[in-house]
């Protein structure tokens, strides 16, 4: 599967779709880690950002 391809919401589906695919949980880091923003320093601060932009995108 080519997640290039995919756009941030079509990833997210397919990670939810598939928990287990780890190459595709961190393409999606990957593209979240390359915007500019949030500064994570520790596994936890890590975590909640992640949690808050998938509700985000959720909405």
């Amino acid at each position: 599967m080519n997640f290039d391809e995919m756009s941030d919401k079509d990833l997210l589906s397919y990670i939810r779709a598939h928990p287990h695919d780890t190459e595709a949980f961190h393409k999606y880091m990957d593209r979240l880690n390359e915007r500019p923003g949030v500064l994570c320093t520790t596994d936890e601060e890590f975590e909640a950002e992640l949690r808050k932009r998938i509700n985000k995108s959720q909405a």
